[in-house]
């Protein structure tokens, strides 16, 4: 078993750094429609109670979204997962720990999800916990102190971004059964996501300028390369139909892997944002979330 284990003080280096440099974010959803036009319409502003925060990393489970925002706590800036009932319009706190979360991922059995926790002393793993709050849930991968980011392939399998400064930020995979790590690629970004066939979607920063999206099917390792990234642009969302959804520019740009290699244009968004750039997404039918960042 390979563990990934890097020095305490480099930790508490890369934790203090975290929490000075969280951008001020904040979060829009969208109702649309994708036919022969894509449109959206019924536009809300969610972090109107965190305007100048951290508000990003916006999941869809069920009728709910979660997102990571940032609290003062005790004299400094950490974070904590907020969720939102959408229908209702009603804000609730999930976490409230001494930690910082981030990254909130339905869990494949549907009753958990998952964040990346952030200790004081730098440290970070991946914790899972349970949708109705009946206990503080647990760490996976206890071994692995270095988990920026995460992404559940299936029940037992988990595609992992590790920190790591000097060869290059590193994309795994985790076997929860054995503890096993696989190593993929190094230099990856940081959104993963699952196609609807399974295969994990990943960047891969192959130099300063040329950043290339991939797919790769974990039980054969057969990776495709499915186009180049707009400029810089590592985010997005794959909609239902594994259709991909970035944004660049003030634009929503789309890309339909089984037609090409093109980034289509769908919809300016900068005048309903303004002029914010947008970062992260997230997709649900007819529903979409974006992070503009300030």
């Amino acid at each position: 078993m390979m563990a990934r284990i890097l020095k305490l003080g480099f930790f508490m280096v890369l934790a203090i750094h975290m929490q000075a440099q969280l951008p001020n974010t904040q979060i829009y959803t969208f109702d649309f429609t994708d036919g022969s036009e894509f449109k959206l319409y019924n536009t809300k502003f969610l972090s109107f109670d965190n305007k100048t925060g951290y508000n990003n990393q916006p999941t869809f489970i069920g009728d709910e979204l979660y997102y990571t925002r940032s609290f003062k706590k005790f004299g400094k800036e950490q974070t904590d997962i907020v969720a939102l009932d959408v229908k209702n319009k009603l804000k609730s706190q999930v976490t409230k720990s001494l930690s910082s979360e981030y990254s909130p991922t339905l869990c494949p059995d549907r009753k958990h999800f998952s964040v990346v926790r952030a200790f004081e002393n730098g440290v970070q793993q991946l914790w899972k916990l349970p949708l109705d709050r009946q206990d503080t849930g647990e760490a996976l991968f206890p071994q692995i102190t270095n988990i920026g980011y995460h992404c559940w392939m299936n029940e037992y399998e988990v595609a992992l971004f590790l920190v790591d400064e000097e060869k290059g930020h590193e994309l795994v995979i985790g076997d929860l059964r054995t503890g096993d790590i696989t190593h993929v690629s190094f230099n990856v970004g940081r959104c993963l996501m699952k196609s609807p066939k399974g295969n994990l979607i990943y960047v891969h920063k192959v130099s300063d300028t040329v950043w290339q999206l991939k797919s790769r099917n974990i039980q054969t390792d057969e990776t495709v390369l499915l186009t180049q990234t707009l400029p810089e642009t590592e985010d997005y969302a794959i909609m239902p139909d594994g259709r991909i959804i970035t944004g660049y520019d003030g634009h929503l740009y789309r890309l339909e892997p089984q037609q090409g290699n093109e980034w289509i244009s769908l919809i300016r968004v900068n005048h309903i944002i303004d002029n914010k750039e947008i970062t992260r997404i997230a997709v649900k039918k007819g529903k979409i979330a974006i992070v503009a960042k300030i």
